[in-house]
């Protein structure tokens, strides 16, 4: 190689880390821009059609923030980002994907990306937060392109970024959301409106508010909730066993007065075996009672705890059918 297309080649590298640098110095306080301008900068300095983030959802793979090129569009990628080489990437997290051609690469030619939405040119890498894949960042263009070593470690750099403010982002939500199940456990206290008077429990309504910050939690750290129901007449002494009970529960755990002698129990992050022995103290302590159990998973299927309510209301009267201290009844699939 002659030396004027080594020193074009350093130059350039120098060029994109020079980019970089003031994109990052400008992008301290606030991840926004990061976002905006990284990506335009991914367009300009490669001349490709678009660059875009993509992460993976309950619902599959969704686009959630782009860039595009003079003249380009986001035409089926936008709808259908599953059909490009992302699915590649995040089942090979560790390893950047670059296709200079696909219509002419065996490998690539019949892939949707290319027969559908007309991708010919392709480099991309993984975001990832700790050792889980998250989703990806890419560059895509209609013609041939090639990626020098130089271009792909600027998209592997701008991808490291962006993964690591993604983090921060989400450890900010996940603060939010603790703060906010904390200020509505404080609430209680406080807001009548929230509390039964006769059982001195949180009640339903309280239930709808909890489970905003309480559902959002189970699903970002992917742990499912365990649910039990069981029904006690409120003689003398039972107010004092349930708040001995409420005195007893791990941190995160709730007693709900659902209706009048019936009461919820509320497992984050417990499994049927951990929740089997969770109920076991608590029968000690309010006596045995038939009870119906089930499990929330955080699929994105019962985004509101409708269905597992369903369910625990049914285990709850086959408990009481059959006169059994504990029926479950487990999600489908």
């Amino acid at each position: 190689m002659s030396p004027a297309k080594v020193a074009k080649r350093r130059s350039a590298k120098a060029d994109h880390l020079a980019a970089l640098a003031d994109l990052l110095n400008a992008s301290r306080a606030d991840p926004v821009h990061l976002f905006e301008h990284g990506l335009a900068l991914l367009v300009d300095r490669l001349g490709v059609d678009r660059a875009m983030l993509t992460r993976v959802t309950a619902l599959g793979y969704e686009v959630f923030w782009w860039a595009m090129g003079n003249g380009a569009t986001m035409a089926g990628v936008f709808e259908a980002p599953e059909q490009g080489f992302c699915p590649w990437v995040m089942a090979h997290p560790d390893r950047p994907l670059t296709i200079r051609d696909a219509a002419s690469e065996v490998r690539w030619r019949k892939s949707p990306a290319w027969t559908a939405l007309g991708i010919r040119a392709y480099a991309g890498v993984a975001l990832k937060i700790g050792d889980q894949a998250v989703g990806t960042l890419c560059v895509q263009h209609h013609a041939t392109r090639a990626f020098d070593h130089g271009e792909v470690a600027l998209i592997r750099a701008m991808g490291d970024l962006m993964a690591r403010t993604l983090e921060s982002e989400n450890l900010k939500q996940e603060l939010r959301s603790a703060l906010e199940a904390l200020e509505l456990s404080s609430a209680i206290v406080e807001d009548s409106a929230l509390q039964s008077p006769r059982s001195g429990l949180p009640n339903r309504h309280y239930l709808d508010i909890w489970r905003r910050a309480s559902l959002f939690m189970a699903r970002r750290r992917q742990e499912p909730m365990a649910l039990a129901l069981w029904s006690q007449p409120m003689v003398a002494g039972t107010k004092g066993r349930l708040g001995a009970a409420v005195a007893h529960l791990r941190g995160e755990d709730l007693i709900i007065e659902l209706s009048a002698d019936q009461y919820l129990l509320l497992m984050p992050h417990t499994t049927e075996a951990g929740a089997e022995v969770l109920l076991e103290r608590l029968h000690e302590t309010l006596g045995r009672h038939p009870t119906g159990a089930t499990l929330w998973l955080p699929d994105g299927k019962d985004m509101t705890l409708k269905s597992a309510l369903t369910r625990v209301g049914k285990a709850f009267t086959d408990a009481c059918r059959e006169g059994s201290p504990l029926v479950w009844i487990r999600p489908k699939g």
